[in-house]
């Protein structure tokens, strides 16, 4: 009996066909898990980005509403996406309006944010009101708390809600 000892070096172009596969397999599946951290990456920075807007802009309003002159406001003119007041820190007689128009908050005509799907202000006659009775869309004398309520859309459309209650300092 002869014992056969093969001499070659090298592998078989099975065999490398066959590495060949794997590696690429293994590489379409990195691709795709890289893809999708990429997009989830995309995805919280842009919802990072429409959660500081809106923050900014709460705050803002927050700031203004602080300073309304209560007996300034017209009830003619305040509904539920729209207020004209008069701030007490105001030297002369100037009035100013938040109101909503399409897809943007506007503060005196100038845009305060967009990408918003809802804004809506309610006003209730004390601060732990929440029922129908003691809350409206309009202003009546009897109002000491606006209500902000502001939705912005975001990636992938998603919805992110802010929500303020004010009292102005002079109700």
């Amino acid at each position: 009996m002869r014992l056969f000892i093969s001499t070659k070096k090298g592998f078989s172009l099975l065999e490398m066909i066959v590495v060949m596969l794997l590696v690429g397999i293994m590489a379409a599946l990195a691709g795709v898990g890289y893809v999708q951290v990429v997009r989830g990456m995309l995805f919280t920075k842009m919802n990072a980005a429409t959660i500081q807007k809106g923050e900014i802009t709460i705050t803002k309003l927050v700031k203004e509403f602080n300073n309304i002159n209560i007996s300034s406001i017209d009830p003619g003119t305040t509904n539920a996406t729209s207020i004209t007041f008069i701030s007490v820190k105001d030297i002369g007689p100037s009035s100013h309006t938040v109101a909503l128009s399409g897809d943007m908050v506007l503060f005196d005509g100038d845009i305060l944010t967009d990408q918003v799907s809802d804004f809506s202000l309610k006003y209730y006659d004390n601060f732990d009101s929440t029922s129908e009775t003691t809350c409206g869309t309009t202003w009546q004398s009897s109002r000491r708390i606006i209500e902000i309520t502001l939705k912005l859309k975001g990636a992938d459309d998603v919805i992110s809600e802010f929500k303020a209650r004010v009292k102005p300092r002079n109700s």
